[in-house]
């Protein structure tokens, strides 16, 4: 994917969250084994053409069982694909039990957007995702004001090191503000990064960062031999 470099490039994001119901654990093996392979097949053919990161999440919060993480810069794309998810093999067999959409802008001059999403989002195995609504006071703050809150925040969270987080604006597009990914390779980092975060003084103008979903990066196949 090519794009003109004279502006940023709008990249939508989906965070799918989905559970399998027990109906599916009613089948007989071989109808299991058939209905995960096509789901795979049809996941794999859409994979070169879109941003796609899977997570195994049964066990770590009741409403759900695997997170799909897709990003594209065509909305409508993005929205085709996932409406694909319920369409074959075991994806019949998924209920969507949360989802949230945000957008984020690629650096100008950026001109292979796929590669760009490749190499900046899902490269860590544990994953923090939540909704973030501020708080009317935050929008009437100064720009110099709120840059001064997030100077000491990224500061933060600077000193934990290979913890990643990105923030995908929401404004239009779906209820909360916007989506927070946090990543990390150690999960007692992202607990304690975290935990840091939340005595900053900027969180005294968030007015929601509920629910939170801890998910853990797997391969497709790992996770619906899991599930099954």
């Amino acid at each position: 994917m090519t794009q003109n470099n004279e502006s940023d490039v709008n990249i939508y994001s989906s965070f799918l969250f989905l559970k399998l119901k027990t109906d599916f654990r009613l089948l007989v093996s071989n109808e299991k084994i058939a209905a995960k392979q096509e789901f795979e097949n049809l996941i794999g053919s859409c994979q070169e053409k879109i941003f796609l990161r899977t997570y195994f999440m049964t066990g770590l919060k009741k409403s759900c069982d695997i997170l799909f993480w897709r990003m594209s810069e065509d909305l409508q794309f993005l929205q085709e694909i996932c409406s694909r998810t319920f369409s074959m093999g075991i994806g019949k067999y998924f209920e969507q039990t949360d989802s949230y959409i945000g957008m984020y802008k690629a650096p100008a001059g950026t001109k292979d957007i796929f590669s760009f999403m490749q190499g900046n989002f899902g490269i860590y195995k544990y994953l923090l995702v939540h909704p973030l609504i501020k708080s009317q006071i935050w929008y009437e703050m100064t720009h110099m004001e709120r840059e001064s809150l997030i100077n000491e925040r990224a500061k933060v969270l600077s000193a934990y090191g290979d913890i990643k987080e990105n923030f995908f604006h929401s404004y239009g597009i779906d209820d909360q503000d916007m989506v927070v990914t946090r990543e990390s390779k150690s999960l007692e980092k992202l607990v304690e990064a975290t935990k840091e975060l939340k005595k900053q003084r900027i969180k005294n103008y968030t007015l929601s960062d509920r629910p939170v979903y801890l998910a853990i990066g797997r391969d497709l196949r790992d996770i619906l031999d899991g599930l099954s």
